[in-house]
């Protein structure tokens, strides 16, 4: 049987990248799975059309994390669609240009807050009561290798990721014994548009540094979201996987 057989899942952050990925493979494992993402309208129509192929139920939403109603109605959409929220992934979040920490200006810094960090609180603060009131949910964050790594250039990026990392374990402390488990993934460089338009000799330098000299693609990464929603990780409670392809070894 599917690993998520009868389960209806939430991706925000869905429709490009590492989200599409997994929605894709939520979708293979038997999941519904309501795809919400800002824009991307193409992406998401065919997103939805590629899991509903392959047999599973499917469903778009515009979305933008930065506006909590938007973020309350992707979770009241879900539940009225398929009568239960059993998975919640937040994993939208934007990157920073490459740039000294003084030189950040403080419009940017809000974004990447607003963005980053205020957008999972919102899945957060949203996803969990409906989860509550059943006594069973897996909600999935993403942060990033940075949070454990944080770069030179990247300083503000890395902050909004480790309080990610931070935000989801003292959540999954709140709430394991009442059958909400939360964890997060922090994902390595990976094959996405965000990847593709930095700087080639960055990515050059970037892929040889890597102990197994080659970047992820997304659908490796989506493995560790498929592990974690299912009940082979029934005992894994504010934990973090990363995928990094050894950039970050504990």
């Amino acid at each position: 049987m599917p690993r998520l057989a009868k389960r209806n899942a939430l991706v925000i952050g869905g429709a490009i990248g590492i989200g599409r990925a997994v929605a894709l493979a939520f979708g293979r494992e038997g999941a519904n799975v309501v795809v919400a993402d800002r824009g991307h309208e193409a992406e998401r129509a065919a997103l939805v059309a590629e899991i509903a192929t392959d047999g599973g139920g499917a469903f778009s939403v515009e979305c933008d994390v930065t506006v909590e109603p938007d973020v309350a109605s992707a979770v009241e959409t879900t539940v009225a669609l398929y009568g239960s929220i059993d998975i919640l992934v937040n994993n939208v979040g934007i990157g920073q240009p490459p740039g000294d920490f003084t030189a950040l200006d403080w419009v940017d810094w809000q974004r990447l807050l607003d963005v980053n960090l205020r957008g999972v609180a919102f899945g957060l603060r949203h996803g969990l009561p409906p989860m509550l009131e059943r006594g069973y949910g897996r909600i999935i964050n993403t942060a990033s290798q940075l949070a454990h790594k944080p770069a030179a250039g990247a300083a503000v990026y890395s902050a909004t990721k480790a309080a990610v990392v931070a935000l989801t374990t003292a959540v999954a402390q709140e709430v394991a014994a009442k059958g909400v488990l939360v964890n997060c993934v922090c994902p390595g460089p990976t094959d996405t548009a965000t990847w593709r338009a930095s700087d080639p000799e960055w990515r050059r330098w970037k892929q040889q540094q890597l102990p197994i000299r080659r970047i992820a693609r997304p659908e490796e990464i989506a493995s560790s979201y498929v592990f974690l929603a299912s009940e082979e990780a029934s005992f894994m409670v504010g934990q973090t996987i990363s995928p990094n392809g050894g950039d970050v070894s504990w």
